[in-house]
Formats: C-alpha cells, sequence, structure tokens
C-alpha cells in the first residue's frame, strides 16, 4: 500500500536527519542506504482509490523533511570545508579548492 510505504519513507528521511545531526558517518551511510530501498519500494507501491489527499499530505511532508536534510547535509560539508582549509593553515599548505557536491 502506497500509504505505508510513504510513511516508511517519512521514518527513514527522519533517521537521515538524526543520523546527520550527530554527525556519524557510518549512522548517516546507513540511513542513506534504508531511505534509498523505502524509496524504490514507494514507486512500486499503488495510491489506493479515495486515499489521494492524504497521499499529497504525505508527499508535501516528505518534501520538507528532504529539505531539512538537504540543508543538514549542507552545513556538514560547509564544516568539513572549514576543517580541511584550517589543516592547510596549519600545514603551510594551500587549498585543494572548493567541496563538490551533488
Amino acid at each position: 500500500m502506497m500509504l505505508a510505504a510513504m510513511d516508511e519513507v517519512q521514518a527513514r528521511l527522519h533517521a537521515l536527519i538524526d543520523a546527520l545531526d550527530g554527525h556519524d558517518a557510518g549512522a548517516i551511510i546507513a540511513a542513506t542506504e534504508d531511505l534509498a530501498t523505502a524509496v524504490i519500494l514507494l514507486r512500486g507501491a499503488p495510491v489506493p482509490a479515495g486515499s489521494e489527499h492524504r497521499a499529497r499530505a504525505l508527499i508535501a511532508q516528505t518534501l520538507g523533511q528532504l529539505e531539512a536534510a538537504a540543508m543538514r547535509v549542507n552545513i556538514l560539508k560547509d564544516w568539513t570545508r572549514q576543517r580541511i582549509d584550517r589543516n592547510h593553515d596549519i600545514r603551510g599548505a594551500r587549498s585543494g579548492g572548493i567541496a563538490l557536491s551533488y
């Protein structure tokens, strides 16, 4: 059922956000893999007749969670870039350039 699959995506997104907030690389990798599996299962789930409104609400909520996760990824990327730059400064070396994000 699509609604159950959507709830699973929500739960996996919440776990990813918690992992990002915890700065735990292993937990981030595991949460990302779990989220990918939940999304694959959601893609194949049919929307039950009469539940379109609930599905739209869940999708809107999920998009908000995705934005929250993306903001955390960008913050972690910036912090990592700052640490790399500080390490280069300590060693008297030049920075390797901008951090890439996808």
